[in-house]
């Protein structure tokens, strides 16, 4: 992955707040068409129905109802009617590939095999009928279905289903000839950052300590991770911890002292202060909308 200069993410969508965004999208969104842009994180489109035309570096693609296409780190990309005038619905879902380096494996690196298949050229577009045969027409499905619901451990489902949909395409790409040359290149730390910021969230952490991770002055730090993320390195944290907080709001009865020891707060008047700034809620009010109203069906969540 390389620092492909461009602009920021303008949309407050085009940023992760979370391991991945699983989401059913229409082109009769305000915000459709998607013209050309880049971001840190992959993308997976589905067509459901209709037809759409995608720009994937300097190649245009006709996508058709069940074919999909994935987008790797940094690929420029815009999204289009694929008939003018004529609505589509799709999936789309993002991610962060950082989080394929979770699991133990004596395979070689799930993230550099798809990185490597992508610097030889192999393609990313998938036909319905090799959606249907790895089963990954109705994994992506059941992603979009266990992101709008939410229900305990569904985050848990959905990066399950992400590793199996990626290990059958690397399947398919291997009988079809790909031959790694090389696997699980070096990574600028900067990009490594939200997966780093993930799963030490439960620590104080500082903007300076993390530019010395990256080896890298604090302004110059500052100017580099809002110019890939769209946001301040403080903003991206405590919408984290926000996120995080709002997981054991849902589904246990802690009280706000351990939440906060255990989401980097120093105290609970912190979460309460940052909560109420980023949500317009409180925490307990939160807690009990979630427990007393079910999230209506074809109702999808908060971009994050």
């Amino acid at each position: 992955m390389q620092n492909i200069p461009g602009k920021a993410p303008e949309n407050p969508s085009d940023l992760l707040f979370s391991p991945f965004q699983c989401l059913l999208r229409t082109t009769g969104r305000p915000d459709f068409p998607v013209t050309e842009h880049w971001h840190y994180f992959a993308e997976i489109i589905r067509v459901r129905t209709g037809s759409l035309k995608v720009l994937r570096g300097s190649k245009t693609i006709l996508l058709n109802a069940g074919d999909a296409i994935f987008f790797t780190p940094m690929i420029h990309h815009s999204v289009d009617y694929g008939e003018a005038g004529v609505t589509a619905t799709y999936e789309l879902i993002r991610l962060d590939m950082e989080q394929f380096g979770d699991l133990p494996s004596f395979t070689p690196d799930l993230r550099g095999m798809i990185l490597e298949a992508e610097r030889q050229g192999v393609s990313m577009v998938f036909t319905g009928q090799e959606l249907r045969e790895m089963h990954a027409d109705f994994m992506i499905s059941q992603c979009i279905e266990e992101y709008r619901n939410q229900d305990y451990g569904y985050d848990l489902r959905i990066r399950s289903f992400l590793y199996l949909i990626f290990t059958h395409a690397v399947r398919l790409w291997l009988a079809s000839g790909f031959t790694p040359q090389r696997y699980g290149a070096r990574l600028d730390p900067i990009y490594s950052l939200p997966t780093y910021i993930f799963r030490h969230i439960q620590d104080p952490l500082k903007v300076e300590d993390l530019a010395r991770y990256c080896g890298l002055s604090y302004p110059w730090f500052a100017r580099k991770f809002h110019q890939i993320y769209g946001a301040s390195c403080k903003e991206y944290i405590e919408k984290v911890r926000i996120r995080r907080v709002e997981y054991y709001l849902q589904f246990t009865d802690c009280d706000l002292n351990y939440i906060s020891q255990n989401t980097g707060y120093s105290d609970c008047s912190h979460l309460v202060r940052d909560f109420r700034k980023l949500r317009n809620t409180t925490p307990g009010q939160f807690r009990q909308a979630y427990r007393q109203k079910p999230q209506p069906s074809g109702q999808f969540p908060q971009n994050y």
